[in-house]
């Protein structure tokens, strides 16, 4: 996994885009590995600073948050190759779901790199091995919330 990849979330996924395509329909024919395009949008009434992430298919599936969009835009505007992929979609195992999208992200012109399950949901593992799970449960108000504290302990 090279140095600068990194996972990120996109935001306003549940939004239907100008043309009146849905994002949420092509965030369902998203697979994991799959590219997708970080635009900058320097004419965006809203954020002359935003970028909006494509599918492979052409179709915009949302946008990165402001303070994401300002740092990885500047790096577009400068010439870097910032490429991404699929990582994820979340939700797409639950019937009628709000999708999201997670990327895998590179700054340095390399093909990002999926993350295997054995590196944990958030990419991180502890000094062992294992992987380092962040304070979460399966579903929200569902199943145990466990944590590994600073030492790895349950």
């Amino acid at each position: 996994m090279g140095w600068n990849d990194f996972s990120l979330p996109a935001i306003g996924e549940r939004h239907d885009n100008e043309d009146g395509t849905s994002r949420q329909e092509e965030l369902a024919r998203c697979r994991p590995g799959e590219d997708v395009r970080l635009v900058r949008e320097p004419e965006n009434p809203h954020d002359r600073m935003a970028v909006a992430v494509v599918s492979c298919r052409g179709t915009k599936v949302g946008y990165l948050k402001r303070d994401r969009a300002v740092w990885i835009g500047s790096k577009i505007d400068r010439g870097y190759d910032v490429r991404a992929i699929v990582q994820r979609v979340k939700g797409a195992h639950l019937e009628g779901a709000t999708l999201g999208l997670v990327m895998r992200v590179n700054l340095d012109g390399e093909e990002p790199e999926l993350l295997s399950n054995a590196q944990g949901s958030m990419g991180i593992t502890a000094r062992n091995g294992a992987p380092f799970h962040h304070l979460s449960s399966p579903r929200p108000g569902q199943g145990p919330f466990r944590a590994l504290d600073v030492q790895g302990r349950l």
